[in-house]
């Protein structure tokens, strides 16, 4: 995700909303246009949003490409702008999808699908000789830099090179050796440690900066020459993501003036043509004829009638949320048998007589907390002890030890 502030634009990734949830605040400000796409296939998922500034203006949008359409998830769109040399730029705000080799096969194929065909769409607009600009949650660790967790394996190097050949990450160096595109980060800080945009907030990893830099600026080598800084602002929270901005000096865009008709300034909801909901209310001249009145009794809802409470949210947060994989420890079953219908159940007893006093973790003598395994499985439901301190480095005091025991 690009910079908030940021003078041309910016780009959110994961916004779960739907067109019904955009209002004036979101899609019609004074400043900048909005150009947003929704996920249909699964309303509430995914979704992708880009704010331009007026005077630079895109002269046109995709909202996704077919091949990147994966299952209308709105995970993609695309906008033109015209340079004042002519030339134009193609900024593609992405949502890749979240997958791990290990656990989610069909999510997996997804992600390395969508990998596969970004490489062809990018390629497409750089034979058309535009320059290409990519930007947002990309859900791939390129190198052990950009993970907290392989970056302790940084002495084994067969470990090493078993992690960094992994699927995901091979299609990623081939998008930018096949493309020519840079990592804009890694261009300016190629071996900064310890820099990242993720943290998982389940484990509190943020706090020991235990985390993952998935989010990306990739730029056409053509740009280059204009990079002047790119940065992660890990001092804005609100998310387990923090926003990544980039500076290019010297590239003036030419802007429109006229928004492609993709812009929610043309929706007519919020245009003021569209009936307001005062209109549905008010008592219509065939009420009184057919003898209905204000008084009268309404018909109960069924339980799958949707009311009107409830469809109009803000959003939050500018920053998207990305459910994060849990550890091993806290995620122990990996298959889906029949669950045992007695975990998970408090006795009587506990009811009465409280919870026993926590044990002490092996390596700080302090009261564990009380966990229990959300992942599918044998042991879901189940309740473990773990160490209550934020996960981070091994060897780090300030760190969660490994202690774990399951709640008796």
């Amino acid at each position: 995700s690009s910079g908030i502030n940021a003078e041309y634009g910016a780009c959110f990734q994961e916004t779960k909303l739907s067109r019904c949830q955009v209002d004036s605040s979101l899609g019609k400000m004074d400043s900048r246009f909005s150009f947003f796409n929704f996920s249909h296939s699964k309303p509430g998922n995914a979704g992708v949003a880009t704010y331009v500034t007026k005077s630079a203006c895109p002269y046109s949008t995709q909202t996704c490409p077919d091949t990147l359409d994966i299952a209308g998830e709105g995970r993609c769109l695309v906008a033109y702008f015209r340079m004042t040399d002519g030339r134009t730029v193609a900024v593609f705000n992405l949502y890749v999808p979240c997958g791990y080799q290990e656990e989610d096969g069909g999510k997996f194929i997804n992600k390395l699908n969508f990998l596969e065909k970004l490489e062809e769409c990018v390629s497409e607009e750089a034979e058309k000789g535009n320059h290409v600009i990519v930007m947002g949650d990309l859900n791939v660790k390129s190198s052990i830099l950009d993970s907290a967790e392989a970056y302790q394996l940084k002495h084994k190097p067969s470990v090493v090179a078993e992690w960094t050949s992994s699927p995901d990450r091979t299609l990623f160096a081939a998008l930018l050796a096949q493309t020519g595109l840079i990592d804009a980060f890694r261009h300016l800080h190629p071996k900064k440690e310890h820099s990242y945009t993720c943290w998982n907030t389940g484990l509190n990893a943020r706090v020991n900066n235990y985390g993952t830099r998935i989010d990306y600026i990739l730029l056409s080598s053509s740009l280059a020459g204009y990079l002047r800084s790119c940065d992660h602002l890990t001092g804005v929270t609100g998310s387990d993501h923090c926003p990544v901005i980039c500076e290019l000096e010297g590239i003036e865009v030419a802007g429109c003036e006229n928004p492609p008709s993709e812009c929610s300034v043309h929706y007519p909801e919020l245009r003021g043509k569209q009936s307001s909901l005062l209109a549905h209310l008010k008592k219509r001249p065939s009420d009184e004829k057919e003898g209905r009145t204000g008084t009268q009794k309404r018909p109960k809802l069924q339980p799958k009638q949707t009311t009107l409470i409830g469809l109009k949210r803000t959003l939050k947060s500018s920053i998207p949320a990305t459910k994060l994989k849990t550890p091993s420890n806290e995620t122990v079953a990996t298959t889906k048998p029949q669950r045992n219908p007695t975990q998970g159940v408090v006795s009587v007893k506990s009811l009465l007589t409280g919870l026993p006093k926590a044990p002490l973790c092996k390596g700080h003598k302090r009261p564990c907390v009380l966990k229990t395994v959300t992942k599918q499985g044998e042991n879901e439901g189940r309740r473990f002890y773990g160490c209550a301190l934020p996960i981070g480095l091994s060897g780090d005091p300030k760190a969660r030890c490994g202690h774990f025991e399951w709640f008796k």
